[in-house]
């Protein structure tokens, strides 16, 4: 009697560690899956921005155009900066960007004028915020206007 005993110890004990191992696995999978969800997320939403900016040639009102008013930050070093919630919604007040921010995108922009009009080129990198910020993202857009839009564009829109 004592022998089936301890063979059904040894059994539950087999059993408990394989149900640990497998629900790490599910957890693990799990965490992957959100990660995966906010990288594809932040990708195509990246996708639009640099669409809208190459037909605009103007940082802010894509950044506006695809997550809202007011949500770009200017940074310090010339960047702007866009923060977003595990939901992928943009934040607009400091204490929720502090708090909440998941997605950080990062925006350099440089503009070259040039007698053929105006080139500009907008770097763009995607971080998930943890311990270590990690980019998980690198995206270059550019937009060119030419010289006779941006004169159009200078004078409200009307051709000369």
């Amino acid at each position: 009697m004592n022998l089936f005993f301890v063979e059904l110890l040894v059994v539950l004990a087999f059993f408990s560690v394989a149900a640990a191992v497998i629900l790490r696995m599910f957890v693990a999978a799990d965490r992957n899956a959100v990660r995966a969800a906010l990288t594809e997320g932040a990708m195509l939403d990246v996708q639009s921005f640099s669409e809208m900016y190459a037909m605009s040639g103007d940082m802010k009102k894509a950044a506006d155009t695809v997550y809202g008013a007011e949500c770009l930050v200017a940074g310090a070093d010339g960047s702007s900066t866009v923060v977003l919630d595990e939901d992928g919604d943009p934040l607009i007040t400091e204490d929720g960007r502090r708090d909440y921010g998941v997605i950080w995108i990062t925006m350099y922009e440089t503009t070259e004028n040039t007698n053929a009009g105006k080139y500009s080129e907008t770097l763009v990198t995607v971080f998930l915020k943890g311990n270590d910020a990690q980019e998980i993202y690198r995206h270059t857009c550019s937009a060119y206007i030419p010289s006779f839009a941006v004169r159009e564009e200078e004078n409200g829109g009307a051709a000369q």
